[in-house]
């Protein structure tokens, strides 16, 4: 997705809405260089819903994590947002700008179906053998269990940072783009 496209679909965002994505990215995979299908995996995923929000007035993960707290019983002043790792936040936006490209910064809900391809086939469907799969392990999202001012698991507020780029479809305020 361009960012100009993406601009007329989230720029005027009052708030928050709820978005379902598409993406598509090719896997980052073990063994550097030198695993043969580097470069050749590409992760599809279908159906994931996420929250963008403009952020205009106040920060809306950090309201969110304090909201949860507090309905834990816990001390929502426990916790305390940091800096971003990386990228630079467009004010007003969900856009994060970084090195030249463009990201949709999101609170993630719900996983969509994933599928993995390799040269553009499913890998389901691509003979492996023994020896091809020590280089086909691949990468699993990893949490931070002390984070988030001491919230429970199942209550963590998930942020997910897209590239515009590997957006294949977008659907918001009853239409979809693709």
């Amino acid at each position: 997705m361009q960012y100009e496209v993406a601009k007329k679909v989230f720029g005027e965002i009052k708030g928050g809405t709820f978005v379902g994505l598409d993406t598509e990215t090719v896997e980052p995979l073990k063994g550097g260089k030198k695993n043969p299908f580097q470069g050749r995996v590409t992760k599809r995923v279908t159906g994931s819903t996420v929250m963008v929000f403009g952020n205009t007035e106040s920060n809306a993960y950090e309201n969110m994590v304090k909201r949860r707290l507090q309905k834990e019983g816990k001390d929502p002043e426990d916790f305390k947002l940091g800096q971003r790792a990386w990228g630079q936040r467009i004010p007003g936006t969900a856009f994060v700008e970084h090195k030249g490209a463009y990201y949709l910064e999101t609170i993630f809900m719900h996983a969509g179906d994933v599928e993995y391809f390799l040269d553009g086939k499913p890998l389901s469907s691509v003979a492996i053998d023994d020896t091809d799969q020590q280089w086909l392990n691949l990468p699993m999202v990893k949490v931070n269990p002390a984070g988030q001012g001491g919230l429970s698991e199942e209550n963590r507020v998930i942020i997910r940072t897209y590239k515009l780029d590997s957006i294949i479809a977008v659907r918001a305020k009853g239409e979809e783009l693709n």
